[in-house]
């Protein structure tokens, strides 16, 4: 599904109610714009926050970041710090069991395999929510679409009781938002 509009109260109300269902992909627009209208989405969004960096170029950023919030739960201890790849199974159970709103702006330059990676855990979350049960929410921002959706859904895959193909079940779980 996409909306287009510059960015407005009405844009700001519309992508609200959107992301109490979907993820947002905001696109278009210029940065300043896309960032206004995810400032004006989290204030008016009811859910604790967490904004990523811009321009996340690779994991290490992403975990980074991930540590220094302590946005993971460990299920064990461990005397020292625990790896990248430890912390990264420890963050998705963390998305899994949260009803947060995440924010990753300008994601365009993410290198690809983690961006797959990264948003196929959060859009699990929506995939598999019961109605009315809240779940973590995502925003992303780009500057373009560049095929984000067809990468997902090529890369996406669902199990044998789906009955939608993965396209469907990526366009169900991403709202994408065009500024003009």
């Amino acid at each position: 599904m996409l909306f287009n509009c510059c960015v407005s109260l009405k844009m700001t109300e519309k992508a609200i109610e959107k992301l109490n269902k979907k993820h947002l992909l905001i696109i278009g627009g210029t940065n300043v714009q896309r960032q206004k209208l995810i400032d004006e989405i989290i204030k008016g969004f009811n859910c604790e926050s967490f904004r990523f960096p811009k321009q996340m170029r690779i994991i290490d950023d992403y975990i980074d970041f991930v540590r220094k919030e302590k946005l993971y739960q460990p299920w064990y201890s461990k005397k020292g710090k625990f790896g990248a790849n430890q912390v990264l199974d420890f963050h998705r159970d963390w998305i899994s069991e949260n009803n947060f709103l995440v924010v990753m702006e300008e994601f365009q330059e993410m290198e690809q395999i983690w961006k797959m990676d990264l948003l196929k855990s959060y859009i699990d979350q929506i995939k598999n929510r019961k109605k009315g049960e809240k779940t973590i929410r995502l925003i992303i921002s780009q500057e373009n679409e560049n095929g984000l959706i067809d990468d997902l859904s090529t890369e996406f895959y669902g199990n044998e009781k789906d009955r939608r193909t993965p396209i469907q079940i990526i366009k169900g779980s991403i709202e994408l938002v065009e500024i003009e």
